[in-house]
């Protein structure tokens, strides 16, 4: 049997003791759907929107593209399918480029103008980009596919004791406190207020709120009926309206997040698929309250300078009440619109691209330099700025603020081709962190770090810098949470499992 291709076979000697795979053996072979299939219809259609580079293609090929990487989180989320860091970023890139592109188009009354001349940007570039993106999506499922062996085996399953309501509680704790000291507010990070630079706390809570979340929604669905369930449900209500100020991307994915986490428990329900619509249904309203409520929040301090949060909020409730809300809704519907509209900024840099020099990978030198914690370099405060400053000095534009991410740094250094081999890079560059701490810590700090990871490659609207951050922070969080969770394990009611947790 040829084995070379697939993961999942062991080769043992005789008599020899079978060693355990650590996060769940039994590796899934490789799927003809995501080595072949899918690559082949994302570059056929990739390769006919570059030829064919007209409003209707771009609408097809966004189309395509947001419907592979939908089905792709379907198979992962809730089908529970192997994850592969390759893949998740294929989910990133196919769907927040190619779903964004057809809400805008759908949504938008354009009248007779395609979407990107609605948007002032050349058709053909656009239509280019969209093109590139499924063009670099096929080639990375497709490697992914053949090459990544996934973190998780089959029916991984984590064992839970008591000191998962410690480190929920406490983590819920860390989080409140940093919204009171101020290292958590509006947007996130106060960084801004700080000339740029992050605090040892708020960088923190920057990485462990998503898996906390994350963690909590398990321990909310895995754990038997009883006080300590009710704790946990009451834990998650608060932590998602501790996200609505951060935005409503964070939102999104944190939930998402918790969905995914979910599946590392034994907890399987066997819903009809009436009731998984009305579940579906209230998780999306859930969503559209949060992504309403911080809506109110930026909308009522539009015009105001330095508002704190408690001020933000107090402006948000005063706007709600006075019933005058017909301007922040339509304005919120219009945001939505056109929001999702992400593509123009890679666009203009893949366009420009073939007619000026690149960077020739000076913006990933800089994005790297980024994370180089400052008491390592005193200088650093000069390097602190921005993708677009690089872009503006390669490519002669004049952007402040667009939507970086992995694609518009390779095409920053690269053109075309760091748009195809940088999402290649940070893939790997994750997986292999990723194996690293599979191998060398506990199961449960091994999941809450690989969660972080996944959380990262989900987002969007990443620069590279972002990615780096993420592997630094991996590391750097894989002890914290090895010390935290090295604490002995007590009761106080009755869990599924008990004491595997130092494994």
């Amino acid at each position: 049997m040829n084995t070379t291709l697939n993961p999942g076979i062991e080769l043992s000697w005789s008599g020899a003791n079978r060693v355990v795979r650590r996060l769940g053996g039994g590796v899934e072979p490789v799927r003809r759907l995501y080595f072949l299939d899918f690559p082949l219809l994302l570059l056929s259609v990739g390769l006919l929107t570059w030829m064919v580079p007209t409003d209707t293609m771009l609408f097809l090929s966004a189309l395509t593209g947001a419907a592979v990487g939908l089905y792709t989180l379907w198979e992962i989320a809730i089908r529970r399918k192997p994850i592969q860091f390759s893949h998740v970023f294929c989910i990133s890139n196919t769907v927040g480029y190619g779903l964004g592109v057809v809400n805008s188009w759908l949504s938008i009354s354009r009248g007779n103008l395609g979407l990107a001349q609605f948007f002032n940007r050349d058709p053909e570039a656009v239509s280019h980009a969209m093109a590139a993106v499924l063009i670099a999506s096929s080639l990375l499922y497709s490697l992914g596919e053949i090459f990544e062996t996934p973190i998780f085996g089959k029916n991984f399953q984590l064992a839970l004791d008591n000191r998962a309501g410690s480190f929920v509680f406490i983590g819920t704790g860390l989080v409140i406190a940093g919204y009171v000291m101020g290292d958590l507010g509006y947007m996130g990070s106060n960084a801004s207020a700080n000339g740029g630079h992050v605090s040892l706390i708020s960088g923190t809570l920057g990485w462990l709120f998503p898996i906390l979340f994350a963690f909590t929604a398990l321990c909310s669905v895995e754990w038997s009926k009883g006080m300590v369930k009710r704790f946990f449900f009451a834990m998650l209500a608060l932590q998602f309206v501790l996200i609505i100020p951060t935005g409503r991307r964070n939102i999104l994915y944190f939930v998402l997040l918790g969905i995914i986490a979910s599946r590392f428990g034994s907890f399987k329900p066997k819903w009809s698929l009436s009731k998984r619509v009305v579940i579906a249904a209230v998780l999306a309203s859930v969503i559209g309250l949060g992504a309403t409520a911080f809506y109110y929040l930026r909308f009522a301090s539009w015009s105001r300078h330095q508002v704190s949060l408690i001020d933000r909020i107090s402006l948000a409730i005063a706007l709600y009440e006075s019933g005058n809300t017909a301007k922040v809704n339509q304005s919120f519907k219009e945001n939505l619109q056109k929001r999702t509209f992400v593509l123009g900024y890679v666009s203009d840099l893949l366009d420009a691209s073939f007619r000026i020099e690149s960077a020739k990978g000076q913006n990933a030198l800089h994005e790297f330099q980024l994370v180089i914690p400052s008491a390592l370099w005193e200088d650093k405060g000069a390097f602190l700025y921005s993708e677009e400053s690089i872009a503006n000095t390669t490519y002669h534009f004049a952007y402040r603020d667009e939507a970086n991410s992995v694609y518009s740094a390779g095409a920053i250094d690269f053109g075309l081709w760091g748009m195809i081999v940088y999402p290649i890079i940070i893939s790997g560059l994750f997986r292999v962190v990723a194996e690293f701490v599979r191998l060398s810590f506990p199961e449960v700090v091994a999941t809450l770090v690989i969660l972080l990871l996944v959380y990262n490659a989900l987002t969007t609207e990443a620069g590279l810098w972002v990615r780096f951050l993420a592997i630094r922070d991996a590391l750097f969080s894989s002890v914290l949470l090895w010390m935290i969770f090295k604490i002995p394990a007590f009761s106080f009611a009755s869990q599924p499992e008990k004491g595997v947790l130092s494994r």
